[in-house]
């Protein structure tokens, strides 16, 4: 195995005589980009104290910096108990002698919003406003409100939107620090992940702000890409009825915007996958058609080599997302999927890897197939699909059925086929095929292997997986109607 860059960098320090502050601090900052687990953190540890042992032999000092590289090796790590000891770092500063700034705050907000942690995140912000007056070096920056509005967004709190709401309001009065798109994308992530049923117009009201501030002369203030697939990653969340016409529209805006020269908005693959999502959860005809436009119209940009977004495999499953959870009868169900299938197949076959049909892809159309309505010949061809895509994984060279494939496809049996021979020799082939591919059985297959054959489930299965079905809850299908 090959030595990591902290590794390289510790062997490196140990072949200098008498090493300084600085190359102490280089080895720390190599683990802060490394992932830090508890034995990263450790070997961080030794190096501190080995350092601090120099110091009181006076053969080293320690300043402001090398306390920073510290507490950021805790607060990156996945140690549940990272931020709570950068702080406990931040406390111990002063007794050693050492200046407080607003970077050694800002470290501590960081650790405590990567953790969710909304409450310490804001009691610091609070602190430093609170002391800046006096210690004008501890004055909240830019990044230390961002990192609050972060924090809000990564918690659980109900009043969480509200909070980062405040917070940016508070900046816009200020005078001593001005918004910037970090601060503005933060408080759109939070009402994407937290924000209720307006969360949409509230996220596009963010959006029309930071444009309308741009056009005033705030340079600092500009939607990018990330602004608006956020914004439309909250319309794609959204139980409003209106969130797909509203993603559809901001889409075909930007699209007018880069037409008209604004060319740094560009409505990229995410951009598109949302819009598309947002219809595939709109669950009508309508979705279903304006999902395949938008497919049609990325395979476009593709093959006109423009810059917005071009199909990959997860803008594929939205659209087959979108025909399961249609009205349409079984047999347009088990055509639409097929013919989004065989797209995804042409694609790669172009060289466009990514639009690879996935495992996600199979289990899917099996889901879908599974929940065809409609007359006897609708079924027979949802089954026929079913049974096609099924087959096709198993012969697959580049994958095989996971746990969910095999789930799906009992599902089908279980639904598609009547009782008798024909469905109890087919589960029981399922079966034997998913044993033979060693760990792709788990509770919910068994559940639905025995749904599809209880007398072949009854043979085959052992006590403890009679149990072990017997116990599984009702299946909560991705797709179900």
């Amino acid at each position: 195995m090959n030595p990591s860059a902290s590794e390289r960098a510790l062997k490196l320090l140990r072949e200098v005589p008498n090493p300084d502050e600085c190359s102490y601090n280089s080895v720390l900052h190599a683990m802060t980009k490394q992932t830090t687990g508890t034995e990263m953190v450790t070997s961080a540890e030794a190096l501190f104290e080995e350092m601090k042992g120099l110091k009181e032999k006076k053969h080293l000092s320690i300043s402001e910096i090398t306390f920073h590289v510290m507490m950021n090796v805790y607060g990156k790590s996945r140690n549940v108990d990272g931020a709570t000891r950068a702080e406990a770092l931040l406390r111990s500063m002063q007794s050693d002698g050492l200046s407080l700034n607003a970077t050694s705050y800002n470290i501590c907000i960081d650790a405590y919003a990567r953790r969710g942690d909304s409450k310490k995140a804001k009691s610091l912000l609070d602190e430093m406003i609170a002391i800046s007056e006096v210690h004008t070096e501890c004055r909240p920056t830019i990044h230390s409100f961002a990192a609050v509005v972060n924090a809000l967004a990564k918690s659980e709190a109900e009043d969480s939107v509200e909070q980062a709401q405040m917070i940016v309001c508070n900046v816009e009065e200020l005078d001593y620090v001005s918004p910037n798109s970090v601060l503005y994308n933060s408080l759109i992530d939070c009402i994407t992940k937290n924000g209720g049923l307006n969360a949409p117009s509230q996220s596009e009201d963010v959006l029309a702000k930071m444009r309308q501030m741009h056009h005033e002369g705030h340079s600092d203030v500009r939607p990018n890409p990330y602004a608006y697939s956020m914004v439309l990653t909250c319309c794609a969340r959204s139980q409003d009825k209106g969130a797909a016409e509203r993603a559809d529209r901001i889409l075909m805006n930007m699209e007018q915007m880069y037409e008209e020269g604004h060319s740094d908005v560009i409505a990229n693959d995410r951009c598109y996958s949302a819009v598309i999502t947002a219809w595939a959860r709109n669950g009508s005809v309508k979705a279903v058609q304006r999902s395949l436009d938008l497919l049609d119209r990325m395979e476009h940009n593709l093959k006109e080599d423009k810059p917005h977004g071009r199909p990959n495999a997860h803008c594929y499953n939205a659209c087959i997302h979108a025909v399961a959870k249609s009205d349409l009868s079984g047999s347009q169900k088990a055509r639409k999927c097929q013919e989004i299938l065989q797209q995804m197949i042409d694609q790669k076959e172009k060289g466009f890897h990514e639009s690879a049909p996935t495992l996600v892809t199979y289990s899917t159309i099996l889901n879908a197939c599974a929940y065809a309505n409609g007359d006897r010949n609708d079924k027979k061809e949802a089954f026929n699909l079913a049974k096609s895509c099924f087959q096709a994984l198993l012969e697959s060279k580049d994958m095989k059925p996971c746990p969910s494939c095999y789930t799906n496809f009992f599902l089908v049996i279980s639904r598609l086929l009547k009782p008798g021979e024909v469905r109890d020799m087919l589960a029981e082939a399922t079966y034997k095929e998913a044993s033979a591919d060693g760990g792709k059985i788990d509770r919910q297959v068994l559940k639905n292997f025995r749904n599809a054959s209880p007398v072949i489930a009854n043979k085959l299965l052992s006590d403890e997986e009679k149990l072990s079905a017997r116990n599984t809850l009702q299946p909560m299908m991705q797709y179900t109607k």
